[in-house]
């Protein structure tokens, strides 16, 4: 059958594959059937055949990208199966992460189920969880990847800081509100001390955070951009999509400032209310913010 000869010759520098073969066979048929629609508008076989070929299009530069997508969804997943085993250094780490976990849920089970009325107890069981998320973060950030460099020390120690402080001072705001007996506004006081300047220093550290991505992955995900960006193109307007994300990351923000709040309030017995509003409110934002012009 000439179109398929017709077809292989063009992908004859191509390497064989499953995707390739079920593309010459759908180009194949498509030629077939063009070639059956100008003979029956009265053209001759040669003629109906070289009009068809032509109507085709650039079959090498799609097949360029064919091979393209199969080459990089073949290196992604033969580095994906490729596991970096963890250091020894970093299996350490996590195991005494994971032990001082354990402490602190022992100590606070001993507390309670001992009806002690002491806050130590809690104190401690919180400064050892927020010291067990900072080794969990510092750890697994200087442990390599498949798809990610590892990060350098400095910094991962910065990210684990960060952590501990978050951590630290929401398990001492909750402790000093339930168990201590201190008043709302003096818990979040002390909420406030650490995890506002962890969030400020995590801005930073994100900010100024270097690409990690492994070439075969930055490949892929830059390809996997490029194809999105074309299909959403004509969309979503950038500028409208930055202001959105802006305005629902503070929505969102907010929503769980006050539901915090809202919980510790005896008063309040539904806090839960805020999170069905704050959805309402991001549903009427989709419809402003994205509203095309007349």
């Amino acid at each position: 059958m000439r179109e398929k000869v017709y077809v292989d010759r063009l992908f004859a520098d191509y390497e064989d594959s499953p995707e390739v073969r079920d593309f010459k066979e759908e180009i194949t048929a498509n030629l077939i059937e063009r070639v059956k629609a100008n003979i029956s508008n009265g053209l001759g076989e040669d003629k109906a055949f070289d009009m068809a070929a032509a109507e085709l299009g650039d079959i090498s530069a799609i097949a360029d990208e064919v091979g393209r997508k199969k080459r990089n969804e073949a290196i992604g997943q033969m580095y994906i199966k490729a596991k970096v085993p963890f250091t020894k250094r970093t299996a350490a780490g996590l195991t005494a992460a994971t032990g001082l976990i354990l402490l602190a849920v022992g100590i606070a089970l001993v507390a309670f189920f001992g009806k002690s009325d002491a806050a130590w107890a809690y104190y401690i069981s919180a400064v050892l969880l927020s010291a067990a998320c900072g080794l969990y973060a510092y750890f697994g950030l200087t442990q390599e990847t498949a798809a990610h460099y590892a990060v350098k020390n400095r910094r991962a120690l910065a990210y684990g800081i960060v952590c501990l402080l978050a951590f630290l001072g929401a398990g001492l705001g909750v402790v000093t509100f339930l168990a201590a007996g201190m008043g709302l506004a003096f818990a979040l006081g002390i909420k406030a001390i650490f995890i506002i300047p962890a969030i400020c220093v995590l801005v930073f550290m994100l900010v100024t955070e270097p690409k990690r991505q492994k070439p075969w992955l930055k490949a892929l995900v830059e390809h996997e951009i490029e194809d999105s960006m074309k299909f959403h193109a004509d969309m979503v307007d950038p500028v409208k999509a930055a202001k959105f994300g802006v305005a629902s990351g503070g929505l969102w923000v907010l929503a769980m400032a006050l539901f915090v709040t809202f919980m510790f309030l005896n008063g309040f017995q539904h806090p839960w209310l805020v999170f069905p509003f704050a959805l309402a409110i991001q549903v009427f934002m989709v419809t402003t913010i994205f509203k095309k012009s007349a």
